[in-house]
């Protein structure tokens, strides 16, 4: 989107203009994203009868009552869940799916204290969405739940008894699912619900960095937060900005990245960069990262990989149940990983595109974060003050640079 696009008037806060996707909240005297709701997690214009394999996640009602079972092991390679009586007796539910759903194939499957995790491979058409048939298995899963309470079944004049939550629900309506599109993503989900028992594990034994952090403030700014908070108090932290043209990766046919194959740019600049900031890190500095051109975030890959410090920034906030996935989760887990949202930036379920409003406002807050370590950004096209009340989510205050 052109600067012009994205900085026409939409609204306006105190005479001030405002790009589209955010507004002037009268409560709070803050400019504030706009939240865009989203009711169901299904994928638009998807068919659900249809061959596929998916990661599904169901939760239970009542995720404070972890009635499936229990974390066990005294490490986290040892990390395993011994199930409860209801937990054995749901795990046998769902392996029995594909008798009451032929068309359904279970390809792995971990039970957790409150949810649980499947991986289901759709063979054939089925007459009916995938939907139905997970509704089914919840509506058998809470007939084995209510024998375990001892209550029964519903019968055609017991509705009072039933409204009275005399026969609840054992999971939570709908569920989340995650397409796997081919092979390789459909090892990453196996291996990733196998491996729920250590990263549970791992949250339990360090919880203060698996917490969402609510307001986090710093250089000025409020955000939201998980991970290692400390990160920011370090005396060395470095700003990194990477231009598009300097890197980019190969695709495959379909515009799918291949991140492993051999870059399709990469110039002596964002090489010299790269070896850099790497460098620095390896000395005790911390890497400041927006992650917004693929020069950066893969800049932040090799920073992973390597078990280097890193602070993030995200264009949405993180939901309370948020956590990290694949090699986040583990840096996480290590202290190295911090990842800021800005605190009137609201979580949005799914992908957010990043506008070129977007980034230029976590490129201020990145020069703000990095004080001494920060780059020189040029905002063509866009007034720096504009930038700055925006970052700052105040339309009447202007935040200096630090440096």
């Amino acid at each position: 989107m052109s600067a012009a696009g994205d900085s026409a008037c939409v609204r306006r806060a105190n005479g001030e203009s405002l790009p589209p996707g955010w507004h002037y909240d009268e409560d709070t005297g803050t400019i504030m994203r706009d939240v865009i709701h989203r009711m169901g997690r299904r994928c638009r214009n998807w068919d659900y009868s249809g061959r596929a394999v998916y990661l599904i996640t169901m939760v239970l009602a009542d995720r404070a009552k972890p009635l499936l079972g229990t974390l066990a092991g005294d490490a986290p390679e040892l990390a395993a869940i011994a199930l409860s009586p209801l937990g054995e007796a749901i795990d046998a539910h769902l392996r029995r799916i594909g008798e009451f759903t032929p068309e359904i194939e279970l390809l792995a499957t971990q039970i957790m204290p409150e949810h649980i995790h499947a991986v289901l491979r759709v063979k054939r058409r089925m007459a009916k969405p995938l939907g139905m048939a997970l509704r089914g298995f919840k509506g058998g899963a809470s007939k084995i739940y209510w024998e375990i309470l001892g209550v029964g079944t519903p019968s055609a004049n017991a509705c009072a008894r039933r409204a009275n939550g005399e026969f609840p629900s054992l999971f939570a309506k709908g569920y989340v699912d995650n397409i796997l599109f081919d092979e390789k993503a459909v090892a990453e989900a196996v291996a990733y619900v196998k491996d729920n028992p250590r990263r549970l594990w791992e949250k339990r034994a360090h919880p203060e960095l698996f917490r969402v952090l609510g307001d986090v403030k710093a250089a000025g700014g409020r955000f939201a937060a998980i991970g290692n908070k400390a990160l920011l108090k370090a005396p060395h932290i470095f700003q990194v900005q990477v231009s598009r043209s300097y890197f980019a990766y190969s695709r495959d046919a379909r515009g799918q990245l291949l991140k492993d194959e051999p870059p399709a740019v990469a110039t002596r600049e964002f090489e010299e960069k790269r070896d850099g900031f790497l460098e620095a890190a390896e000395h005790g500095a911390v890497l400041l990262s927006p992650c917004i051109s693929e020069g950066e975030r893969h800049i932040a890959r090799l920073a992973f990989e390597r078990g280097l410090r890193v602070i993030t920034l995200s264009n949405k906030g993180f939901s309370p149940l948020y956590k990290p996935g694949g090699k986040l989760f583990d840096q996480t887990a290590k202290g190295n990983l911090l990842m800021l949202a800005p605190i009137n930036w609201p979580y949005i379920p799914g992908e957010k595109k990043m506008t070129r409003i977007d980034a230029c406002i976590l490129n201020r807050i990145a020069q703000w974060l990095a004080g001494e370590g920060a780059v020189e950004i040029k905002y063509r096209g866009v007034e720096p003050a504009h930038i700055d009340r925006l970052a700052a989510g105040k339309p009447r205050l202007i935040i200096l640079n630090r440096t």
